[in-house]
Protein backbone atom coordinates (compact mmCIF):
# COMPACT_ATOMS: atom_id res chain seq x y z
CA UNK A 1 0.00 0.00 0.00
CA UNK A 2 1.11 3.10 -1.31
CA UNK A 3 1.87 6.21 1.52
CA UNK A 4 -0.37 8.64 1.18
CA UNK A 5 1.51 12.02 0.60
CA UNK A 6 -0.10 15.83 1.77
CA UNK A 7 -0.24 18.01 -1.27
CA UNK A 8 2.09 20.68 -2.14
CA UNK A 9 2.32 24.14 -2.99
CA UNK A 10 -0.54 26.83 -2.78
CA UNK A 11 -2.94 23.72 -2.80
CA UNK A 12 -1.44 22.56 0.61
CA UNK A 13 -1.88 25.97 2.24
CA UNK A 14 -5.69 25.95 1.24
CA UNK A 15 -6.70 22.33 2.08
CA UNK A 16 -4.35 22.83 5.18
CA UNK A 17 -6.28 26.14 6.44
CA UNK A 18 -2.60 28.08 6.44
CA UNK A 19 -3.66 32.04 6.18
CA UNK A 20 -3.00 33.17 2.23
CA UNK A 21 -0.21 35.58 3.90
CA UNK A 22 1.29 32.45 5.78
CA UNK A 23 1.27 30.88 1.65
CA UNK A 24 2.97 33.78 0.13
CA UNK A 25 0.02 35.23 -1.75
CA UNK A 26 -1.59 38.68 -1.04
CA UNK A 27 -5.56 38.58 -1.07
CA UNK A 28 -5.03 40.88 -4.50
CA UNK A 29 -3.08 37.71 -6.24
CA UNK A 30 -5.65 34.77 -4.67
CA UNK A 31 -8.50 36.78 -6.03
CA UNK A 32 -6.95 37.28 -9.76
CA UNK A 33 -8.00 34.08 -11.18
CA UNK A 34 -8.91 33.79 -14.35
CA UNK A 35 -12.69 33.96 -14.78
CA UNK A 36 -14.41 36.99 -16.42
CA UNK A 37 -15.31 39.68 -13.96
CA UNK A 38 -17.77 42.84 -14.64
CA UNK A 39 -16.75 45.76 -15.80
CA UNK A 40 -18.01 49.27 -16.68
CA UNK A 41 -16.59 49.80 -20.17
CA UNK A 42 -15.88 53.05 -21.99
CA UNK A 43 -14.95 52.69 -25.59
CA UNK A 44 -13.70 55.77 -28.02
CA UNK A 45 -12.92 55.54 -31.37
CA UNK A 46 -11.18 57.90 -33.19
CA UNK A 47 -11.28 57.80 -36.84
CA UNK A 48 -8.43 60.82 -37.94
CA UNK A 49 -9.72 60.13 -41.83
CA UNK A 50 -13.56 61.70 -40.75
CA UNK A 51 -14.56 64.79 -40.89
CA UNK A 52 -14.64 66.65 -37.26
CA UNK A 53 -18.28 66.13 -36.19
CA UNK A 54 -17.54 62.15 -37.37
CA UNK A 55 -14.40 61.75 -36.14
CA UNK A 56 -15.00 60.38 -32.42
CA UNK A 57 -17.44 57.80 -30.97
CA UNK A 58 -17.59 56.75 -27.40
CA UNK A 59 -19.56 53.52 -26.43
CA UNK A 60 -20.48 53.12 -22.41
CA UNK A 61 -21.74 49.65 -21.22
CA UNK A 62 -21.08 46.71 -18.48
CA UNK A 63 -20.09 43.82 -19.63
CA UNK A 64 -17.59 40.61 -18.57
CA UNK A 65 -14.05 40.73 -19.29
CA UNK A 66 -11.32 38.17 -18.99
CA UNK A 67 -8.28 39.64 -17.95
CA UNK A 68 -6.21 36.90 -18.63
CA UNK A 69 -7.68 36.91 -22.61
CA UNK A 70 -8.05 40.55 -24.36
CA UNK A 71 -8.40 39.38 -27.45
CA UNK A 72 -11.85 39.82 -28.15
CA UNK A 73 -12.21 43.33 -25.95
CA UNK A 74 -12.50 45.69 -28.81
CA UNK A 75 -15.74 45.67 -30.36
CA UNK A 76 -14.71 46.99 -33.65
CA UNK A 77 -12.57 43.85 -34.84
CA UNK A 78 -16.11 42.48 -35.14
CA UNK A 79 -16.88 44.80 -37.92
CA UNK A 80 -17.03 43.31 -41.72
CA UNK A 81 -14.12 45.03 -42.72
CA UNK A 82 -12.38 43.14 -40.20
CA UNK A 83 -14.07 39.67 -40.10
CA UNK A 84 -10.80 38.27 -41.07
CA UNK A 85 -8.48 39.50 -38.33
CA UNK A 86 -7.51 38.71 -35.09
CA UNK A 87 -5.75 40.06 -32.26
CA UNK A 88 -2.70 37.31 -31.03
CA UNK A 89 -1.01 37.86 -27.84
CA UNK A 90 2.48 38.59 -28.06
CA UNK A 91 3.69 39.05 -24.38
CA UNK A 92 1.78 39.20 -21.00
CA UNK A 93 2.87 40.06 -17.42
CA UNK A 94 1.95 41.46 -14.44
CA UNK A 95 1.25 44.95 -14.92
CA UNK A 96 1.15 44.64 -19.03
CA UNK A 97 -0.45 42.61 -22.23
CA UNK A 98 0.55 43.00 -25.92
CA UNK A 99 -1.23 41.31 -29.24
CA UNK A 100 -0.75 41.81 -32.82
CA UNK A 101 -3.70 41.80 -35.11
CA UNK A 102 -3.34 39.02 -37.70
CA UNK A 103 -5.32 39.49 -40.97
CA UNK A 104 -5.60 36.14 -43.40
CA UNK A 105 -7.12 38.43 -46.22
CA UNK A 106 -4.35 39.46 -48.04
CA UNK A 107 -5.75 43.06 -47.47
CA UNK A 108 -2.70 44.71 -45.99
CA UNK A 109 -4.39 45.40 -42.84
CA UNK A 110 -1.95 45.91 -40.11
CA UNK A 111 -2.41 47.14 -36.08
CA UNK A 112 -1.76 46.22 -32.63
CA UNK A 113 -3.06 46.35 -29.20
CA UNK A 114 -1.38 47.19 -25.90
CA UNK A 115 -3.34 47.12 -22.16
CA UNK A 116 -2.14 48.59 -19.14
CA UNK A 117 -3.18 46.87 -15.76
CA UNK A 118 -3.51 49.31 -12.53
CA UNK A 119 -5.01 48.54 -9.43
CA UNK A 120 -8.19 50.11 -10.13
CA UNK A 121 -8.31 49.83 -13.95
CA UNK A 122 -7.80 48.18 -17.66
CA UNK A 123 -6.58 50.64 -20.33
CA UNK A 124 -6.11 49.10 -23.76
CA UNK A 125 -5.41 50.29 -27.18
CA UNK A 126 -6.41 49.18 -30.30
CA UNK A 127 -4.42 50.48 -33.30
CA UNK A 128 -4.91 49.56 -37.17
CA UNK A 129 -4.02 50.86 -40.06
CA UNK A 130 -6.10 49.55 -43.08
CA UNK A 131 -3.81 48.42 -46.18
CA UNK A 132 -6.33 48.96 -49.07
CA UNK A 133 -7.94 52.07 -48.27
CA UNK A 134 -4.50 53.53 -46.16
CA UNK A 135 -6.82 54.95 -43.54
CA UNK A 136 -6.44 54.20 -39.45
CA UNK A 137 -8.18 54.26 -36.78
CA UNK A 138 -7.85 53.36 -33.03
CA UNK A 139 -9.65 52.66 -30.09
CA UNK A 140 -9.09 52.99 -26.44
CA UNK A 141 -10.67 50.83 -23.70
CA UNK A 142 -11.18 52.34 -20.18
CA UNK A 143 -12.71 49.56 -18.05
CA UNK A 144 -12.71 49.32 -13.89
CA UNK A 145 -14.41 46.91 -12.02
CA UNK A 146 -18.07 47.22 -11.50
CA UNK A 147 -19.38 48.53 -8.54
CA UNK A 148 -22.10 46.14 -8.08
CA UNK A 149 -20.52 42.85 -9.22
CA UNK A 150 -23.23 40.81 -10.81
CA UNK A 151 -22.50 37.49 -12.05
CA UNK A 152 -20.49 36.83 -15.66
Amino acid sequence: MKPIRPPSGWLACVLGGASLAWCGLSGAAFAQDSRPRPYEVVTETDMPHLEENLRYATRRERRCIDRHDLSAAFWMLGHASLQDCRLVKTGQDAGSASYRLQCNGGHGTTGDAHWQFDADRMTGTLRVRLGGKNMTFHQRITATPAKIATGC
